[in-house]
């Protein structure tokens, strides 16, 4: 049976004009394999998947179809922001939230969210965060202490999580309670030793399939 990524990414092929040789050449792959992978009698690898994220320039995530769910995105953000009671600095909160989604992606091959991630000096950020950061503000549901590093405050008004699963809420404890009494520089750096920041060029977007080299005990958390 044809997958659904390679669905999408015959898709992407004729769309583009492109010859099932030249995704054969990308692959490093010959054509006959290809036709292989096209017609379900051989799995594409992450390592294909990566391969092709670059050359088209979209998120892995795209291959498989995955919606970005923006809504469920501001339910994580809510859900991590209430669990700090006197705030949390902005930079950190952009982690902690790129951590979920990655490491979700690792045990679940989508993310908790479908949200894109960019690489930037501070570590990976979801494109949607300073715009929605912005929108709550000007919307009265968060507060922002300026001073120092820039502290979110969550408001009093009751939030949705309706979307998250058990396991999504599980996995987001697990993270928070490893991070929460962590300084902000320390978790910038552990992002900084992961592989999904190492191997992008600032202002790229970040492959979710990167994560899968990680170690098991490397995906949110440094290994002990």
């Amino acid at each position: 049976m044809v997958s659904k990524v390679v669905l999408n990414i015959e898709k992407l092929r004729t769309a583009q004009g492109l010859t099932q040789e030249q995704i054969a050449d990308i692959l490093g792959v010959t054509r006959v394999t290809y036709i292989n992978i096209k017609n379900g009698k051989r799995d594409l690898t992450t390592g294909d998947l990566e391969k092709l994220s670059v050359f088209f320039n979209i998120p892995v995530t795209e291959f498989f179809g995955q919606p970005r769910n923006t809504e469920k995105f501001q339910q994580m953000y809510f859900y991590i922001l209430n669990c700090f009671k006197s705030g949390v600095p902005k930079t950190k909160l952009a982690k902690l939230l790129y951590l979920a989604d990655f490491s979700y992606f690792y045990d679940n091959l989508e993310s908790m969210s479908g949200v894109h991630y960019i690489r930037r000096d501070h570590g990976p950020v979801a494109d949607v965060f300073f715009e929605m950061t912005d929108n709550l503000y000007e919307s009265g549901k968060i507060n922002i202490e300026p001073k120092g590093e820039a502290l979110i405050i969550h408001s009093t008004s009751k939030q949705e999580t309706h979307l998250l699963s058990s396991d999504d809420i599980k996995l987001i404890d697990k993270i928070v309670r490893y991070w929460k009494d962590k300084r902000t520089k320390e978790i910038v750096n552990f992002t900084h030793e992961q592989k999904p920041w190492k191997a992008c060029r600032d202002g790229e977007y970040i492959p979710y399939s990167l994560i899968i080299q990680e170690e098991p005990n490397h995906v949110f958390a440094p290994c002990s």
